[in-house]
């Protein structure tokens, strides 16, 4: 017991360093490593429960409030799958999808050959919509492919309004990785953008350790005794020495820790980007391009219709008498 208060005393300064990279290793073990191996679980889980849905036939209709309760358990799953099925739209497929298929087909077509005679017809001039009714008197074609266009009109939204159609998947109208982020889901939960610079900070403490105790040496080296020099010389030596072990034993520390923290954050990294195919397959997100043409055939739908009752208001009204 004398003897360790001794060694206490003498080596104050290296056992206060020892501690100090003591309590960062501790600190690291359980709010870096170990939250990390809890997240380590809960992709696991969130990545296999997906996997097992997208093994369902398709068509399957996903129960967007199960999952969230299921299967995003933790803050920051939950919060990006809020965001996530912000974005989220039910697609309405029919029944039998060839009639619905088919008749979108024949107004998409049907649209094109007529506004590509219209352009002929104006020698790619200007087009007066307004006209419309005055060119397809004096042009049959046109006659006839505004009359098909029409019907073919009334045709699609019969079967879209007879309940003919059932919902169907879901689909995103953005990628998954634009919600499920790797900043979101690794770095903010394990505060990555701290402890990376746990390494530095351990190297840091054992260059102190090391100039600390050649201080402490050499201020205790007493020269005045010749009698005593080689004693304090070797006393000095074994100071300096026991403070270059403390600095290795931080260094080593600070190497092991940065393999730990790049292991760690690549396998969640590889996790993450999982979660975000799994979203992707099983909610198909829409390009930008099938959405243009979706708004596209809704426009000239829209107009054709306005066309109509217009006509059909025009003919109703009765003709102001000539003076």
């Amino acid at each position: 017991m004398p003897d360790l208060m001794i060694q206490l005393t003498a080596y104050w300064h290296l056992w206060a360093v020892a501690a100090v990279i003591g309590l960062i290793a501790l600190n690291y073990a359980t709010q870096f490593i170990g939250p990390a191996l809890k997240l380590k679980t809960s992709l696991a889980q969130v990545n296999g429960h997906l996997a097992l849905m997208a093994k369902n036939p398709p068509g399957t209709l996903i129960d967007l409030v199960q999952l969230k309760n299921e299967v995003m358990t933790s803050p920051a799953f939950r919060h990006a799958w809020e965001q996530y099925t912000g974005t989220l739209q039910q697609q309405w497929q029919a029944a039998e999808s060839g009639p619905l298929g088919a008749a979108r087909q024949r107004v998409s077509h049907l649209s094109k050959a007529f506004f590509t005679h219209m352009g002929q017809t104006s020698n790619g001039g200007r087009i007066d919509l307004s006209k419309l009714e005055q060119l397809a008197q004096t042009d049959d074609q046109l006659a006839q492919l505004w009359a098909q266009y029409n019907h073919a009109i009334e045709a699609l939204q019969q079967l879209e309004t007879s309940g003919s159609t059932t919902p169907g998947q879901w689909q995103a109208n953005s990628h998954a990785e634009n919600y499920f982020t790797e900043q979101a889901l690794v770095d903010s939960p394990l505060q990555s953008n701290f402890y990376k610079h746990i390494p530095g900070i351990l190297t840091g403490v054992g260059i102190i350790g090391t100039f600390t105790g050649l201080i402490a040496g050499l201020v205790s080296f007493d020269v005045s005794n010749p009698e005593r020099v080689q004693a304090e010389l070797s006393q000095l030596v074994q100071t300096v020495g026991h403070a270059f072990l403390v600095s290795a034993l931080a260094i080593t520390l600070a190497m092991v820790f940065t393999w730990i923290e790049k292991s760690v954050l690549t396998g969640r990294y590889r996790q993450v980007e999982q979660l975000q195919q799994w979203l992707d397959t099983l909610f198909a997100p829409q390009g930008g391009t099938q959405f243009m043409e979706r708004l596209t055939q809704a426009t000239e739908i829209q107009a054709a219709l306005s066309y109509k009752i217009l006509s059909q208001l025009r003919a109703s009204t009765p003709q102001a008498p000539q003076r």
